[in-house]
């Protein structure tokens, strides 16, 4: 079923890039059972006492750049994580139809920019695998504002560095939070990736969303017909 968007209310398209443009379950596989791995073979500590560990440090940092630092977490862990990241790198994927939508935009004036809070070193390890940054127009990292996208002064510097007319500007993001987020800086339309990770069922989080970007192709092609 069509998903209604009026693409010629919008000049910008502001996209999230893990369980957005990417497969979660590249990220979820590794956080939640790899990086214990790791640590418990170089440490010999008990997985399930880093687990512990990892979750009580996690819920100190929720919604701040810590969180999704990978400085942050290789001094926690004493790793190097982007190594560790690295190992599973075949996991590194597209969402279903996210190539065709990115190309599709390509043809249309409209301009595309990727919004992460993803650590360049976590950007560049997926640069070197899937080919994102041929098909937007650029791509922005919370961590060059030194805030989450979870805060408004991200976005506040996002319009500012791009002159980004938030009222004609669309955002899409698996996170509420962010979502929340991206609502309260006045972005025009957000809307939800509900099937972030491929090997789960789709969820609904926010009022608004989409499965995958298939059901926006009937609207993107009338509106690139003269």
């Amino acid at each position: 079923m069509p998903f209604n968007i009026d693409w010629r209310s919008i000049d910008d398209v502001l996209l999230d890039m893990d369980g957005t443009l990417l497969d979660l379950h590249y990220d979820a596989t590794f956080w939640l059972n790899n990086v214990h791995s790791i640590v418990a073979n170089l440490t010999g500590e008990p997985e399930h006492a880093i687990q512990e560990r990892f979750h009580r440090e996690l819920k100190k940092h929720e919604g701040t750049l810590a969180w999704y630092c990978t400085d942050y977490w290789a001094d926690f862990f004493g790793i190097d994580l982007i190594e560790a990241k690295q190992q599973l790198a075949h996991l590194i994927r597209f969402r279903p139809h996210a190539e065709q939508f990115l190309q599709a935009l390509n043809s249309l004036p409209l301009r595309t920019l990727i919004a992460t809070n993803a650590h360049p070193d976590v950007i560049q390890l997926k640069l070197n695998v899937v080919p994102l940054a041929d098909m937007v127009d650029g791509i922005v990292s919370s961590h060059q504002y030194g805030v989450a996208k979870e805060h408004p002064d991200f976005w506040r510097a996002l319009f500012d560095e791009y002159a980004i007319n938030p009222d004609r500007a669309l955002f899409m993001d698996d996170s509420p939070k962010v979502l929340d987020a991206a609502d309260r800086a006045g972005v025009r339309e957000v809307v939800e990736i509900r099937h972030p990770n491929l090997s789960e069922p789709p969820r609904t989080t926010w009022r608004q969303g989409i499965d995958d970007f298939d059901v926006l192709f009937p609207g993107l092609e009338a509106f690139g017909r003269p």
